[in-house]
């Protein structure tokens, strides 16, 4: 079972492989890991909230259920995650995506905020 603080801990290895596979032109997969960045995060939070998620693919719609939809977090997150989930997918099943490095340096400024969130709201999770 997955742990918060090792879910941040590869959120933070994820969030460096983006920007060297971004730093080498590799954007499509660039945005994948981005978007890992983000549902490592979204999952660390359901787990401190009692949802355990045992789908991977429930992870967006369980996060957006019951910690934006709530109120809890704010929509906003749960959009960047939404918007996150498209451009991988669109990396990873198109040839030509169009995906740029404006693209994904937006995303990763986004995976910045779900990682700051993380150590404000999660610093306190025992190991």
């Amino acid at each position: 079972m997955n742990t918060i603080p090792a879910l941040i801990a590869k959120a933070e290895e994820s969030l460096r492989a983006t920007r060297l596979l971004a730093s080498e032109g590799f954007y499509d997969f660039a945005v994948g890991r981005v978007h890992a960045v983000m549902h490592y995060v979204a999952e660390a939070f359901l787990i401190r909230h009692g949802y355990a998620v045992a789908d991977p693919g429930s992870v967006a719609s369980a996060f957006a259920l019951h910690l934006t939809a709530t109120g809890y977090l704010p929509e906003t997150f749960n959009r960047f995650l939404v918007e996150a989930a498209r451009l991988r997918d669109r990396a990873e099943y198109q040839t030509d995506t169009g995906i740029t490095a404006d693209d994904v340096s937006e995303q990763i400024d986004r995976a910045k905020a779900f990682l700051y969130l993380a150590r404000e709201e999660l610093s306190d999770t025992p190991k």
